[in-house]
């Protein structure tokens, strides 16, 4: 069934997403493996790509992320578009900055609202990171 077009960026779901997305980049930057994995939706259709690595499944990506010495440098967001369809499905995308070297690159996640507790029910199920280089700034 379509979504109707009133249901498309709800004020107030956007503002829920959002909040709880800067809660995922605070726990990000801040190291705090076990905070991100609760981020994730269990399950073997959670998928998340890296830079040079692949996760299928949840207890995949928890492995690699248990497996890092840091989450991610630090950086700062140039640019954040959250979207949301209906009540329960939403994207968020960002270009971001590295603080501490030249560079930084492009995140996009996309969430889901399911039954678990926590972060209002929301769960990233798929999750992607690139980086950009100077010349596509």
């Amino acid at each position: 069934m379509p979504i109707p077009a009133d249901q498309i960026n709800i004020p107030a779901i956007c503002n829920e997403l959002t909040a709880i997305a800067e809660r995922y980049e605070v726990a990000l930057v801040g190291n705090d493996r076990l905070a991100l994995d609760r981020f994730f939706m269990p399950g073997e259709n959670t998928l998340r790509f890296g830079l040079a690595d692949e996760q299928y499944g949840y207890d995949a990506v928890v492995a690699f992320r248990a497996s890092l010495p840091l989450q991610s440098p630090p950086r700062r967001i140039v640019r954040c578009e959250v979207s949301t369809y209906g009540t329960d499905l939403g994207t968020v995308n960002l270009v971001f900055r590295y603080t501490d070297r030249e560079g930084g690159g492009r995140q996009s996640q996309t969430w889901v609202r399911s039954d678990l507790p926590e972060h209002g029910g929301w769960r990233i199920v798929a999750a992607h990171v690139s980086l950009k280089n100077e010349s596509q700034a």
